[in-house]
């Protein structure tokens, strides 16, 4: 087989990098060996929510430039940031997904599972934001919980919100046909749910019992076990109860991930893009500087061709990096790795301190040029959590590296 391009991931920033090359009339295949980490996302994108000191940045295009030298931002330009901030919600709009998000790309606040306030770039619409995390917009608040639901903690996300000075009320529904769920915890999770919430009668028994239940909230929170082929349940449900309906996203696996990941797939093959699933690639070919073939589990008899190669293959999670006693390994191609100290110094003791490791990874030069044994291979890049530079945790910018190198390496190529 023979492509122009053959993105190795299936995660954010392969999808994103390839809808921009097939938009382009490119012939893309995406080989992707399993399950994305994007179905744990819960339905914002974080450009940048904390500076290199901790502070909460309100502004990201302002702070980017006092990142370090090796940080993606720093790599690629601050024009070309803003050009790929620009183009991102383009892409994401053209897939069918609406967000929240300050036109000047200021920061707002979106909730997370457990009621605390994370700055962040875009938000899903109908998902919780405010634009500060010392105010709300409102005074009187429904809390949702669902009876057997374990994965949203009703309690603390009612907690955070009468900290911010709104009057909540907590609303335990019970509905009968989530009962059936309720006897295994490996079933009973938000997806399973929802493919329950797509009956209409069960929708309308919700909407009847929130109704009854809310008194004289001005606004409902629910968990989002409801959306998971896009629909516009959120709207329906407000139609019943007569208030604006505002979902926080549950522990994992999340409705807002798993939707993202199948309307940006949906896109994806429109454009005429190629989904080789299943398809674990074990090894590369290098001749003369360049990839020629890459060699996957599920396709022992042959090589797959291309002009070039885009790996976007994660971090550490999903397989991308492979730690050992030795030593930090990039799997596939045998590539150099940004990894400082001895095994012992990768990590600190306390859980909250910023981990070294976390800033491993591939080494590329300012094009995302991968490097193998300190030379540039021409036309292998690196995009995503697989770069090395940043603490994705304590900076607050996975997504956002993800879909700017993502972007970035689609305009080169």
């Amino acid at each position: 087989m023979k492509f122009d391009i053959i993105v190795i991931g299936g995660g954010l920033s392969a999808i994103m990098c390839g809808i921009a090359l097939a938009t382009n009339g490119k012939r893309v295949a995406l080989m992707v060996k399993g399950q994305s980490k994007l179905n744990f996302n819960s339905g914002s994108i974080d450009l940048l929510g904390y500076d290199l000191q901790g502070n909460e940045v309100e502004n990201p295009l302002e702070v980017i430039p006092s990142l370090g030298e090796s940080h993606p931002y720093t790599k690629m330009g601050i024009s070309n940031v803003l050009h790929n901030v620009a183009m991102a919600p383009v892409i994401l709009n053209g897939a069918g997904l609406s967000f929240y998000g300050d036109t000047s790309n200021k920061n707002h606040y979106r909730m997370t599972p457990v009621g605390v306030l994370k700055p962040a770039w875009l938000t899903l619409d109908n998902y919780f934001t405010t634009d500060h995390d010392y105010t709300l917009p409102w005074e009187r608040i429904a809390v949702v919980s669902l009876q057997g639901f374990l994965d949203f903690p009703a309690d603390f996300v009612a907690a955070a919100l009468t900290r911010l000075g709104a009057d909540c009320h907590l609303c335990d529904i019970k509905l009968g046909t989530i009962d059936k769920l309720s006897g295994s915890p490996t079933v009973m999770r938000s997806t399973a749910v929802a493919k329950l919430m797509q009956n209409d009668g069960v929708l309308h028994d919700l909407a009847r019992k929130v109704r009854s239940a809310m008194g004289d909230a001005q606004v409902v929170v629910m968990p989002a076990v409801f959306g998971l082929d896009g629909d516009d349940t959120a709207a329906k449900i407000a139609h019943h109860v007569k208030a604006p309906v505002k979902l926080v996203s549950t522990l994992p696996p999340c409705i807002a991930g798993s939707l993202m990941l199948s309307k940006l797939r949906r896109l994806f093959v429109q454009n005429g893009g190629t989904f080789l699933l299943g398809s674990m690639v074990k090894k590369g070919k290098i001749v003369d500087g360049r990839v020629v073939s890459v060699e996957a589990k599920n396709f022992p008899d042959q090589d797959i061709e291309a002009d070039h190669f885009v790996l976007a293959t994660g971090s550490f999670m999903s397989g991308g990096l492979m730690s050992s006693p030795s030593g930090i390994k990039e799997p596939i191609f045998d590539l150099d790795v940004d990894c400082s100290g001895k095994v012992g110094e990768w990590s600190r003791e306390k859980l909250f301190d910023a981990q070294p490791y976390m800033e491993f990874g591939v080494k590329t030069d300012n094009e995302f040029h991968a490097v193998k044994d300190g030379k540039i291979i021409e036309n292998l890049y690196a995009i995503g959590s697989i770069l090395s530079g940043h603490n994705s945790i304590k900076l607050a910018d996975d997504t956002g590296v993800a879909v700017m190198t993502a972007l970035q390496v689609a305009r080169q190529i």
